[in-house]
C-alpha cells in the first residue's frame, strides 16, 4: 500500500483512484498542517473537509499517537464522539530539490474489526477459564485437530496437554466411530437438525476403550470462521453403558439358564419368518417340555429343579449350530429354532426331525444332581430325564410367527399323549 501511495502522489495533485475513494486521506505539508483532505472526514470526524484545510494535523490525530513514516496504528479524534482506530499508511513528498516537502496519508477506519478482536479475545478466555474449571472434559476443535484441551480431558484419557495439542482428534476415537464423528460433523456444519449429544467410544492410554457421551457449539476461535470451529464437553458414561447392557441382557436373557427368553425369541422368530419368502428357504421351531419335572421339584426342592434346568440348556446348546437358537420360555419349558433349513420341505422336515431325535436322546440320559446336605456336607441325587419334543416347520407361506410356535405347541402336546 504504502509503495503504490507513493508511486501515484510523490508528483503532487491527488490521482483519481485516490481522489474517487471513500476512505479518509489527506496531504500535509513540511510543518505538519493540512493542505487537502478528503470529504470522508465529515462522516468519521464530524468535521468538514474544508473546515480542516490549514489547521494542524493533530486536529485528527492523538499527539505522539503519529510519527515516522512507516505509518501505523493511530487515535483519529473526531467531535462530539468517540474517537476511532485507524491504520495509517504514509508516502513522503519531495520538493523541486529533492527536500522533505510532507506527506500524503492514507487513514483506514479500524475501530470495528479491533473491537471484534477484542470480543473475540474476551470468548476466547471465557472459555479456557470455563474448560479449566469444567468437571467434565472439554476440548476445542478445529481442522478435526485438538486447538485447546482441559486438564479433566488430559487425565481422562492419560495424555499430556502437549500429546495432544496439534494432534489429529480421530487419532484418539475407536475406528469402528470414525464414520458416526465424521457424519455428525459434517450435519452440524451445514445446519442438519441433530441430537444435541451423542456417544462414541475413546482410546485411553490406561483404562482401554471408555465410552464418552459428547455435546458441542459452534464458535470462533482466534478469529477463524465459525463453521469450522468446535468446542466439545465430554463425559464418561462408560459406566452407564455397563448397565444399559446389563438392563438390556435381564430383558432378554433368562437369568437362570442365560439362554435367550421369550422376548427374544418373538423377535428371532419374527425375523425368521420374514425372510423366508425372500430366501426360499425354510426353518423349524422344535418346542421341548421336560418329563416328570414337578415331582423332581417337589421331592428334592428348587435347588434341585434349578441345577436339571440349567444342565438341560447346556445339553440343548451343545447338539445345535451356531446359526441356531435355544431359548427357555419359562418353567420346564424350551425352545431351539433350527435356521436355515434345506429350500425343499420334505428335506427340511426330515432335518428337523431328525434334530428332534437327537435332542430326545441327549435330554433322556440320565442327571446326577450334587445338593447340598449329607454326610459330606454333599449329597448327589440320580434323576432319570426324558422330555417331549414338538416340530413345527416354517416356510415362504408362512407370515405369522405366532402361527408356527403354536403348532409346535400342539405337535409337543400330541408327542406327550403318545408316550
Amino acid at each position: 500500500m504504502t509503495d503504490k501511495l507513493g508511486l501515484l502522489l510523490a508528483d503532487g495533485p491527488p490521482a483519481t483512484l485516490l481522489s474517487h475513494s471513500h476512505e479518509l486521506w489527506w496531504r500535509e505539508d513540511a510543518q505538519g498542517c493540512l493542505r487537502e483532505v478528503s470529504a470522508s472526514v465529515l462522516p468519521l470526524c464530524g468535521w468538514p473537509a474544508e473546515a480542516l484545510l490549514g489547521q494542524p494535523v493533530s486536529r485528527l490525530l492523538e499527539a505522539g499517537r503519529y510519527a515516522g513514516d512507516a505509518g501505523g496504528r493511530a487515535l483519529l479524534l473526531a467531535r462530539e464522539r468517540p474517537p476511532r482506530w485507524v491504520a495509517l499508511h504514509t508516502s513522503p513528498l519531495v520538493d523541486a530539490l529533492g527536500r522533505p516537502d510532507g506527506r500524503w496519508v492514507l487513514a483506514r477506519d479500524l475501530t470495528e474489526q479491533l473491537r471484534l478482536e477484542a470480543r473475540l479475545q474476551h470468548s476466547e478466555r471465557r472459555y479456557l477459564e470455563l474448560g479449566e474449571t469444567a468437571s467434565e472434559g472439554v476440548a476445542v476443535v478445529q481442522d478435526w485437530c485438538f486447538k485447546f484441551v482441559n486438564r479433566h480431558l488430559c487425565e481422562f484419557v492419560g495424555f499430556p496437554e502437549e500429546a495432544l495439542l496439534g494432534r489429529p482428534f480421530l487419532d484418539f476415537i475407536l475406528e469402528d466411530d470414525h464414520e458416526l464423528l465424521e457424519s455428525n460433523h459434517r450435519k452440524r456444519l451445514q445446519g442438519v437438525p441433530m441430537p444435541m449429544r451423542y456417544e462414541y467410544r475413546v482410546k485411553t492410554r490406561e483404562r482401554g476403550v471408555r465410552w464418552l457421551e459428547m455435546g458441542g457449539s459452534l464458535i470462533d476461535w482466534q478469529g477463524r470462521p465459525a463453521t469450522i470451529n468446535y468446542i466439545n464437553y465430554i463425559n464418561d458414561v462408560t459406566s452407564r453403558k455397563e448397565l444399559e447392557a446389563q438392563v438390556r441382557q435381564l430383558a432378554f436373557v433368562d437369568a437362570l439358564t442365560g439362554l435367550p427368553n421369550r422376548r427374544l425369541l418373538d423377535d428371532r422368530l419374527r425375523m425368521a419368518v420374514n425372510q423366508r419368502p425372500r430366501t426360499g428357504l425354510h426353518g423349524a421351531v422344535l418346542f421341548v417340555d421336560l418329563d416328570h419335572f414337578k415331582p423332581l421339584n417337589d421331592t428334592h426342592g428348587h435347588a434341585a429343579g434349578d441345577q436339571l434346568l440349567v444342565t438341560v440348556a447346556q445339553r440343548l446348546q451343545a447338539a445345535v449350530r451356531v446359526s441356531d437358537s435355544v431359548v427357555r420360555l419359562g418353567g420346564d419349558e424350551f425352545v431351539v429354532m433350527l435356521t436355515p433349513l434345506p429350500a425343499e420341505p420334505e428335506l427340511a422336515r426330515h432335518q428337523a426331525e431328525s434334530v428332534a431325535a437327537k435332542l430326545r436322546e441327549r435330554l433322556a440320559q440320565t442327571y446326577v444332581l450334587r445338593l447340598p446336605g449329607g454326610p459330606g456336607g454333599e449329597r448327589c441325587i440320580e434323576h432319570p430325564g426324558s422330555a417331549s419334543i414338538g416340530v413345527a416347520v416354517f416356510g415362504p407361506q408362512d407370515d405369522s410367527p405366532e402361527a408356527v410356535l403354536q403348532r409346535a405347541d400342539q405337535a409337543m402336546y400330541r408327542a406327550k399323549a403318545a408316550r
